[in-house]
């Protein structure tokens, strides 16, 4: 062997004769400062980032896709829970989803007070009104929890829409401390309205223009919504009735809004989304159709 090669052969010896007498171990690749990595048992499940306590997450009800929201910190637990809540439209109305990752679950009994359990409260129609509480199931690393709030408990549906205040109640014994909320609000909406489209979109009128098109007439502009065929679908009753509101710039819809009567929010909203789906005569300038069923 050669002097080089025989000093290091010593070298590594020394090396790991000194981690033996101090109860080393070999270094793991996979664990912070190479030490082996613990085991299974002690493992936590992931938590998710922080969500914001001052944003208003929006929502729309014509959407083909879910929203998600994250829950904001737990100020007590120091990242003892974290949690997603999943929002998506169906035909009743919203399915509210929420998984959280929480080390200690007390979800108590339904309905009792929040300040000794974890719970989840959606406020629709602010605090002071009637709430709707999210059933909870605990799994191993937290619970989920899911419930549908129907159209009929949503407020307005167009521009800012209702915004619902999702309250989440985590409680800890061994915290010490008393319960802490933490609050997700929304907005769910159907989108812009006729009335604020049109706000946002004053007409102007140059006088000296040789090449200005010819107005649409009112034929034209309420031919795509002359027959209610294309909301037959939504369920209007033979003693019910529609008005709708559209405005239309270069064939499309920029705002839309509907009153059914007697009152009915589900079928309001369906009808907005077919609406919206419409196709209409081009046109440089904002046009305003309404329609009465």
């Amino acid at each position: 062997m050669r002097t080089t090669d025989r000093c290091r052969a010593l070298a590594l010896a020394a090396v790991l004769a000194a981690a033996s007498s101090c109860g080393g171990s070999p270094a793991h690749p996979d664990t912070p400062g190479g030490g082996a990595p613990p085991p299974a048992a002690e493992v936590k499940a992931a938590t998710r980032p922080c969500g914001s306590a001052d944003t208003v997450q929006q929502h729309d009800l014509n959407g083909t896709t879910p929203s998600e929201a994250l829950v904001p910190c737990s100020k007590n637990g120091a990242g003892d829970f974290s949690g997603a809540i999943k929002i998506e439209t169906i035909p009743e109305g919203i399915h509210i989803t929420i998984n959280a990752t929480d080390d200690e679950v007390n979800a108590g009994v339904l309905g009792s007070d929040v300040r000794t359990r974890d719970a989840v409260i959606v406020y629709t129609k602010g605090r002071v009104a009637k709430a709707i509480e999210v059933p909870l199931v605990k799994t191993k690393d937290g619970y989920v929890g899911d419930k549908i709030v129907l159209y009929e408990d949503l407020g307005k549906l167009t521009d800012d829409g209702t915004k619902l205040d999702i309250a989440v109640f985590d409680h800890d014994k061994s915290s010490g401390q008393p319960s802490e909320e933490m609050h997700v609000q929304v907005a769910v909406s159907t989108g812009k309205s006729c009335e604020k489209a049109q706000d946002e979109n004053p007409q102007t009128i140059n006088m000296g223009a040789r090449d200005a098109k010819p107005d649409l007439t009112r034929e034209q502009l309420g031919a795509p919504m002359a027959q209610s065929g294309f909301f037959s679908s939504c369920g209007l009753g033979s003693s019910a009735n529609a008005d709708i509101c559209v405005a239309v710039k270069q064939g499309k819809p920029l705002g839309v809004s509907v009153s059914v009567t007697p009152a009915d929010n589900r079928v309001a909203a369906c009808i907005d989304r077919a609406t919206r789906s419409l196709k209409f005569p081009t046109s440089d300038k904002l046009d305003v159709v309404h329609q009465h069923f």
